[in-house]
Formats: structure tokens, C-alpha cells, sequence
């Protein structure tokens, strides 16, 4: 099965929203720190906000800090972070 992209401003993809959330992201601000999605022109952001409400209860409510990089997220950042 192909991933769907649903943040075409960001190049998100339904897989790596899963893959965030499947680590504990529980709100889209975690989302939108861990991957950018509804940050430019916000049309995913309704897509984004099922995909976690579809969420099962235990993969929701892992308490996941904001601060723990996704399997999603792109390695630049986290590189980044390390350098610094």
C-alpha cells in the first residue's frame, strides 16, 4: 500500500503522522514540532486531527514528550541538536 501524502506543503505522509503518533504524540502541536504539518497553509491540519483522534487509547496516551524526535522526522534537526 502507498503512503498518502497529506501535508503536501510540508511532504508529510499518512505513514509518518502514524509512525508519531504509534511513538506517543497525542496533540498536533507535538506533530507540528516532530514533523511541521498545518504549520503553512493549515488544509491537513482536519486529516491530522482524525488521524489522532483515530488513535487507539494506548498508543494516545503514551505520554510521549515533545521533545523526543519521531521515527518520521527527518535526521537534519536531530543532527543539528547534536552538533550544538
Amino acid at each position: 500500500m502507498c503512503a498518502m501524502i497529506v501535508c503536501v506543503c510540508k511532504s508529510v505522509s499518512d505513514r509518518q503522522i502514524k509512525a508519531c503518533v504509534d511513538a506517543g504524540a497525542t496533540s498536533l502541536e507535538e506533530l507540528q514540532v516532530d514533523l511541521g504539518v498545518a504549520l503553512c497553509c493549515g488544509k491537513c491540519e482536519d486529516y491530522v486531527r482524525e488521524m489522532l483522534d483515530g488513535a487507539p487509547c494506548g498508543i494516545a496516551c503514551a505520554g510521549r514528550s515533545a521533545s523526543q524526535p519521531c521515527p518520521g522526522q527527518s535526521a537534519e534537526p536531530r543532527e543539528a541538536a547534536l552538533a550544538a
